[in-house]
């Protein structure tokens, strides 16, 4: 079958140390090398053309690949110069944009935004995202095997833009520089990126988010037990936090937290929100990320037209209309 897949799988994602905190569940590398051997056994049974994959500490996909027998695939590792930390997802992506039909990638909501940043948002190659992570709004919590049949289904339709949703993003900008986040984003009076990710509700000062559902886990269900905004919604939204309204939300799994929000409102496309904001922190995606020293404006825009993202049911469903799986592909 013609087709060229990429595969992002990150290590590190799930072992932040909100798994100390909370009671989150674990998937650890020998899980994440599970996935990955199912979905390879699914593209060795349709023949796919070519593989190509992203190396790492662990070896996830060299090991998944070792274990499976008579295979016919092409699994070719990206050339770059790796360093084993969240700058090989950005960097691969770079590069996978260019030889790839799509790229399926196991990890949270930072492990997407790092895959994101390496995009041409001007006509961004698809992501197949697999929860694995903490906090996982934006990737699917699904079984790979699917996943698989999704990305073969993708592959083979004629019509592959319908089977593709366009996802939001907030850009923002400060100091002259500028960064992502595929979820939320939010200010916190923390002054150091210490251990990344935040479980102390007490030092938010906003959020800022792309969607807001009341399923979610983290600081974007905060947004959405004021103010529920979905997928599909072609805004966004934020809260202030201060003097108002108490509210309790699911921070991480396992735990709750209260809060009082003094603020809420939607954010539109080309409608820009700032804020200056003391000595703190930047967190995008549920991290922290960039420290600010000084009283500095931060910008934060949101973008109706970011990532791909494969419909995994639709995909599945036009396949089987189009009978890919009645007989074996070739």
């Amino acid at each position: 079958m013609k087709g060229k897949v990429g595969i992002i799988a990150n290590p590190q994602s799930g072992k932040d140390i909100r798994r100390l905190t909370s009671k989150a569940s674990v998937f650890d590398n020998e899980e994440k090398v599970n996935i990955i051997e199912r979905i390879l056994s699914v593209f060795n049974f349709f023949n796919i053309e070519e593989i190509y994959y992203m190396e790492d500490a662990y070896g996830i996909v060299k090991k998944a690949a070792s274990r499976i027998k008579a295979s016919n695939l092409k699994i070719i590792p990206i050339e770059m110069n790796y360093t084993f930390d969240e700058v090989d997802s950005t960097n691969a992506s770079k590069i996978m944009q260019n030889i790839v039909d799509i790229i399926l990638v196991l990890g949270g909501d930072g492990t997407n935004r790092a895959v994101v940043k390496g995009l041409n948002m001007e006509d961004p190659v698809p992501l197949a995202p697999i929860s694995t992570g903490t906090n996982n709004v934006f990737p699917e919590m699904i079984e790979g095997t699917t996943v698989a049949l999704a990305i073969i289904s993708y592959l083979t339709s004629i019509e592959k833009g319908k089977n593709l949703r366009r996802e939001k993003l907030l850009n923002i900008k400060f100091n002259n520089n500028s960064d992502i986040a595929l979820i939320d984003f939010a200010i916190s009076k923390e002054q150091f990126i210490g251990s990344k990710a935040i479980w102390n509700e007490k030092s938010i000062i906003a959020v800022f988010v792309t969607r807001a559902e009341v399923t979610s886990i983290g600081f974007s269900s905060l947004v959405a037990f004021k103010n529920p905004i979905h997928r599909d919604d072609p805004f966004g939204g934020y809260v202030i936090l201060g003097e108002g309204e108490e509210v309790i939300f699911p921070i991480a799994p396992g735990k709750l937290a209260k809060t009082s929000i003094k603020e809420k409102g939607i954010i539109k496309e080309n409608n820009p929100i700032k804020m200056f904001v003391e000595r703190g922190t930047i967190v995008l995606d549920g991290e922290r990320k960039i420290e600010l020293f000084k009283d500095t404006e931060v910008e934060i825009s949101l973008l109706l037209n970011g990532p791909k993202v494969l419909n995994f049911r639709k995909a599945i469903a036009e396949g089987i209309k189009n009978g890919i799986f009645s007989n074996k592909q070739s």
